[in-house]
């Protein structure tokens, strides 16, 4: 990635990719026929929304984003081994779907990202001692970081959806 600070997470990944890596449900096709009797329309209107609602619930990820900037005197393989160490210690604590951490570029600029079942898994695994160790290590190992929430979802044509978890939390 060129502009890992900047780039909308949209334009980060193959899309339908990653989503093949997760266990999407599937939707229901709008244009099926209703046992209701009612029009098209009006089935749409009564009984999709809250079918709707529920598969986007069903396909709702947690996802954090990290946007880093090293700093120019970090300790590599330290990091590379507290991230190693952490994300196995993730993998086996549950819930984690994906993971991927991308290269710094010239600037030592970089971007990392891990797909979650749910926001809760996420939290668990976040108090286990290997990621408490790597994330430790952020406030002495780089210039500059920021953490992102979202909650990723797909619409029924298979493009990402992403809600921000924060603007989300601030509003209940």
């Amino acid at each position: 990635m060129i502009q890992p600070l900047t780039t909308p997470i949209f334009l980060c990944f193959d899309w339908m990719q990653v989503s093949s890596l997760l266990p999407v449900a599937d939707t229901m096709d709008n244009n099926s026929k209703n046992s209701h009797g009612n029009t098209e329309d009006e089935h749409n209107r009564e009984c999709c929304k809250s079918t709707a609602e529920q598969n986007r619930a069903e396909n709702r990820f947690y996802m954090v984003v990290f946007r880093s900037i090293r700093a120019a005197d970090a300790d590599e393989e330290l990091l590379y081994a507290a991230y190693a160490e952490a994300h196995e210690e993730a993998k086996r604590s549950g819930g984690l779907l994906t993971y991927w951490y991308g290269s710094l570029n010239q600037k030592r600029e970089c971007f990392a990202t891990c797909i979650w079942r749910s926001r809760e898994d996420a939290i668990k695994a976040s108090k286990l001692p290997n990621h408490l160790k790597a994330a430790s290590l952020a406030s002495t190992k780089y210039d500059f970081y920021d953490l992102q929430r979202y909650w990723l979802t797909f619409s029924s044509a298979g493009e990402p959806i992403f809600d921000s978890v924060a603007s989300l939390i601030s509003e209940q």
